[in-house]
């Protein structure tokens, strides 16, 4: 649901249907498509892609009839635009929890962006139910909520989402720097590396397995009897080191 005033309602036929393509970056053969509902074709949303074009090289935006959610980024990735006051306005009458349940269902990864102040004082609205509802969704549904300062900055956002969620980063992205190479401090930031250690974790797990090839090989109960190390931060570990890598032939 997008700003009140961006759209308009009724019927399809009531919609202007826009859909233009930006051309390609010389420096790259990679388009990118975003799919967005009929009731996005006259927000200022697409009149900025359209307006600014050396902004969104390979944009192709298309009308679609999604079964929710406002615009499509591809990789799985679906936005879902609301103004702060709709956003409120769908937490009082508990209409957000059904949207985050069925854009959970359709797409892997929702995404709510939110255009203005969220946290101003609004006939009809509790600060107590809004601060739950946020934490709700972001912590126990891990649906992130971006705030947007308004549509053309929602616009310029949502593309480089998609070309990162259907091309990548585009470059090498470094996790950690300063990579040690001595034994002592290398099995030390190896082990820093899991989720959820410390320095002083690492150091507690290395004194009890004796090395950082015993840490990476014991089980979760065993992890687990390390002081400071919880049977769910155990299984977290685990989880990580027993993950295939994506493209692995294992």
């Amino acid at each position: 649901m997008a700003t009140p005033g961006d759209k308009q309602t009724g019927f399809l036929a009531r919609y202007t249907m826009v859909s233009f393509h930006i051309s390609l970056n010389p420096m790259s053969a990679n388009a990118t498509p975003i799919t967005y509902h009929p009731r996005e074709a006259n927000t200022p949303v697409l009149a900025h892609w359209q307006s600014f074009p050396g902004n969104f090289k390979g944009l192709a935006a298309n009308a679609g009839e999604l079964d929710c959610g406002d615009y499509d980024l591809g990789g799985g990735v679906v936005v879902e635009r609301k103004s702060a006051t709709d956003f409120s306005l769908a937490v009082m009458d508990k209409r957000l929890f059904g949207e985050i349940g069925k854009l959970k269902s359709s797409y892997d990864h929702p995404v709510y962006i939110v255009e203005g102040d969220l946290y101003q004082g609004r006939f009809h609205t509790e600060p107590t139910a809004i601060r739950e509802a946020i934490a709700w969704m972001t912590v126990m549904q891990g649906v992130p909520l971006v705030p947007s300062p308004g549509p053309e900055f929602t616009a310029e956002l949502m593309f480089v989402m998609a070309s990162q969620a259907q091309h990548g980063m585009g470059h090498p992205i470094v996790m950690r720097s300063g990579k040690p190479f001595d034994p002592v401090n290398g099995q030390r930031y190896l082990v820093e590396g899991l989720p959820g250690i410390s320095e002083s974790l690492a150091r507690a797990l290395l004194d009890h397995f004796g090395s950082a090839s015993g840490v990476f090989a014991a089980g979760v109960d065993d992890l687990a009897q390390v002081v400071g190390i919880s049977p769910q931060a155990a299984a977290r570990m685990r989880k990580v080191l027993d993950a295939n890598w994506p493209g692995s032939r294992a």
